[in-house]
Formats: structure tokens, C-alpha cells, sequence
């Protein structure tokens, strides 16, 4: 999450919006801003403020978003009834397998999650609607924005109604502030080249045939093993056999112990479902930096 700062864009932005959407505005009668500008280092996007809500950047930061709405006689305190907007880094264009993996992880939290797609488009940008819910205990509409490979981001619009589902008025507001979503500033950054598998297989081999990589692999399993074993067992729960098949993980971590990069051979349900725990594991520090470390894993039915 990016620390914001907001703007109230008149009729510049306004011109713009409806220049969009195709029709005109006359600019001399009195009307309510467009658009709220959210900005800070390295992004900035227009936001629509729907009759009723108010926006807030000085809260958003507290619940890691940019900018929150809250409808009128809402103290801005829980959570719940707010709509929450945050711009996160995308590391490709493929927005439904990272709605796939949230959705995976929801379903090793919360073992009664069900989901539902409902209706929040874009008249710009592709959407990818869900609401995730456990009867008599929280409803969330989430709604992943990609505004297309020109930004490095996506935007996340998501509201926690709690045990209820949403009433007629917040869907409105949410749908609203998810269709009026311009990205403006962000352009994407140079990726860096991935390393291709073999490449990163023959180093983790080389790593692997000195003594201190011996000593690093042991202190690696013995880090990552517990947790990995708990992933896996969630990940693995109702998946066909034949998607049970062995696979090969290369985690590259960093000096400081961060993953920096991870493949997979073969690519299967049980890999996708496990990506975000080894992109988000933490390692031991290694014997030099950009240390590939090489996991083969073998799931018994």
C-alpha cells in the first residue's frame, strides 16, 4: 500500500471524465467535484465520491489502503460499511489467478468460505467481482481492478458488511467507485528478466554440491519445513490425485533472506495455491546473495 495524499479535481477533471463517457457537462452550473485525486510517490488516480459517502485518506492508512468511503453518520472507526480502495503491485496482467490465490488462501482460513460473483464492472479496465462470505459471520465484495500493462499497479475495492449482505445503497456506492476508477499517473516499471528454469535448476544444483550450500539447505528445510507442511495440507485438501503429482520449487533469496524469485516445475493446482507462501516466505540469510535453493516435493495420496 502507497501512502496517499487527496485532491478535490473540478472542472479539468470533470471534462475529462465526461469526455470518457462520451458526453458534455455545462460547466457554468454549480455541481459536485468528479473526481477526488489520490496521489503519492509514484502513482495517481482519480476516484469518484458517491452522494452520501465521504472520502478519507487520513484513515486509509490505519487499514493499508489509499483513500476509504464511508457513508454519512458513519464515524469512520470500524471497519465494517466502509469501501476500501488500494493500489498493490502486480507482477503480471493475469488479475484472476491472484483473485484464485486470495480466494485459496480464504479457504485454508476459513474452512466454511463460500463465494459468489456478483455484478461491479468497468467501462474501462477489466474487473474481477467476488463476494467471500461464511454465513452469520462476515460478507466481503472484493472487486481487483487492472487498468492495463501501461500502469504497474491494480486497484482492490472491497467492502466488509459483517454478518449481513450488503444493502442496496452500499452495492450502488461500491459499484460506483469502482467504475469510476482512471488511473492517471504509475506507469509501469522495466520487469526484470525471470530467470528460465534450467538456468536456475543448475545453479541451485551447484549451490547445493558445496559444503556451505549443504549447511544452508538444512538450515532452509528447517525453517520453511513446519509452516510448508501446514501450506501443503491445506493446499492439498480435495485435489484429484492426478493433480498431486511431484513438483520441483527453485526459491532465489536475497541477501537479507527475502525470496526474490520462485519457479515451479510442473505447474499444477497444488503450485499455484502454495506461489504466495514461498514469495512471502522468509528464509535464513545465505552464503552470498541471489542463492537459489532447489526443493523437490512428493505429495502421498
Amino acid at each position: 500500500m502507497h501512502k496517499p495524499s487527496l485532491l478535490s479535481i473540478g472542472i479539468s477533471l470533470l471534462l475529462l471524465s465526461a469526455g470518457l463517457a462520451g458526453g458534455l457537462i455545462d460547466a457554468t452550473r454549480p455541481q459536485k467535484m468528479d473526481q477526488l485525486l489520490v496521489y503519492g510517490q509514484g502513482f495517481m488516480f482519480g476516484v469518484r465520491e458517491p452522494d452520501g459517502w465521504q472520502g478519507d485518506t487520513e484513515r486509509a492508512a490505519s487499514l493499508k489502503v489509499n483513500i476509504l468511503f464511508y457513508p454519512e453518520g458513519h464515524r469512520g472507526k470500524l471497519p465494517e460499511g466502509m469501501i476500501r480502495v488500494g493500489i498493490y503491485d502486480k507482477s503480471d496482467e493475469n488479475t484472476a489467478m491472484d483473485l484464485q490465490a486470495d480466494m485459496d488462501s480464504y479457504r485454508r482460513k476459513y474452512p466454511g468460505v463460500r463465494f459468489e460473483d456478483f455484478e461491479a464492472p468497468h467501462g474501462l479496465y477489466t474487473s474481477f467481482p467476488k463476494l467471500f462470505f461464511v454465513e452469520g459471520d462476515f460478507h466481503e465484495y472484493v472487486a481487483y481492478v487492472n487498468p492495463g500493462a501501461s500502469f504497474w499497479y491494480m486497484f482492490s475495492v472491497s467492502l466488509n458488511t459483517g454478518t449481513a449482505p450488503a444493502s442496496e445503497n452500499e452495492m450502488a456506492a461500491f459499484r460506483e467507485v469502482t467504475a469510476s476508477l482512471l488511473a492517471m499517473g504509475g506507469q509501469a516499471r522495466p520487469k526484470p528478466r525471470q530467470t528460465g528454469f534450467e538456468e536456475a535448476l543448475r545453479s541451485a544444483e551447484a549451490n547445493l554440491a558445496s559444503p556451505k550450500g549443504k549447511k544452508y539447505d538444512t538450515a532452509f528445510a528447517k525453517k520453511a519445513g513446519p509452516q510448508l507442511v501446514k501450506e501443503l495440507a491445506a493446499c492439498t485438501k480435495g485435489v484429484a490425485e492426478p493433480d498431486l503429482a511431484t513438483f520441483t520449487v527453485l526459491v532465489r533469496v536475497s541477501a537479507s533472506g527475502k525470496a526474490e524469485e520462485v519457479l515451479f516445475d510442473p505447474v499444477t493446482p497444488v503450485v499455484q495455491c502454495l506461489r504466495p507462501f514461498f514469495l512471502a516466505a522468509s528464509c535464513p540469510k545465505p552464503p552470498g546473495p541471489s542463492w537459489w535453493v532447489k526443493m523437490e516435493i512428493a505429495i502421498t495420496p
